[in-house]
């Protein structure tokens, strides 16, 4: 997966950056917690969705970059609106991903990528007959 270097964390999430990434790699349940990704198309600006939805390892795979993370779905777009907002002070346009790319500085990478560890694997019920 691949991760801002960064990463805007909401309010009321009070893991810390380590904890955050190594539960959402781990793929530890995380409940009400909601990931900020840059769209995966060109026309919108982020997606948002529940960080328990990577517990599918074809999402987990697949994941864009996330950019940010937020308790709650109203904190979540409180935290993409604020992004927004930022590279329209800084730039005068909503190009985000030039500025998130502007905000790391020279020399440095803005992608960290840790390497994907293997999901728990889930007891699967049986029903008997």
């Amino acid at each position: 997966m691949k991760w801002y270097q960064k990463l805007y964390i909401g309010e009321k999430l009070k893991k810390s950056r380590e904890q955050l990434i190594k539960n959402t790699e781990t793929g530890v349940g995380m409940p009400d917690v909601y990931l900020i990704t840059l769209a995966a198309n060109e026309k919108d600006l982020f997606d948002i969705f529940l960080a328990d939805a990577l517990l599918q390892p074809v999402l987990h795979g697949h994941c864009p970059l996330i950019v940010g993370a937020a308790r709650g779905w109203h904190e979540a777009v409180e935290l993409a609106t604020g992004i927004a907002l930022d590279a329209y002070r800084k730039n005068g346009d909503f190009d985000v991903r030039r500025f998130l790319r502007e905000r790391v500085p020279d020399g440095e990478d803005m992608v960290y990528e840790y390497p994907m560890e293997k999901l728990k694997k889930r007891k699967l019920f049986r029903f008997r007959k």
